[in-house]
């Protein structure tokens, strides 16, 4: 082996573990981001909803409180705007679900509130920044 291939194998080990757990720390901090969003994502389609008269009967919301949980560990993952659009989708859907109770909006604009719910658990934006980071949380 000549001293070329030798010192090109020394180098090349270090760069690729480095370039490896570099690579696995981003997969991680992106796989626990994505995780998140589909709790949050879950919570919102288990609720059930149908017409009942004037009013609109709402089951399977137990688990609605549990979002200020996902907002509070998406915060903590320093994912700032997609933990406050989780703040904002439970704030809205408590209101939504109150007036669907009263009788103050129909099914059909439940229902539309419903997928715009998905809509945004959907596309919570994640932080590149933090994502692509160096150092941090995981």
């Amino acid at each position: 082996m000549s001293p070329e291939s030798v010192f090109s194998l020394l180098v090349g080990i270090p760069i690729g573990l480095i370039s490896g757990l570099y690579t696995g720390l981003i997969v991680t901090r992106y796989a626990r981001f994505a995780e998140l969003r589909n709790e949050a994502l879950r919570i919102i389609r288990a609720i059930d909803y149908i017409e009942e008269g004037p009013l609109v009967k709402i089951s399977n919301n137990e688990d609605v409180p549990k979002l200020i949980n996902v907002a509070s560990d998406l915060l903590f993952l320093k994912h700032k705007k997609a933990g406050e659009q989780v703040c904002q989708l439970l704030k809205n859907i408590s209101d939504k679900t109150n007036d669907a109770k009263l009788g103050k909006i129909s099914v059909v604009e439940f229902g539309e509130q419903h997928s715009k719910w998905q809509k945004t658990a959907r596309e919570l934006p994640g932080n590149k920044i933090v994502l692509w980071a160096l150092w941090g949380n995981l």
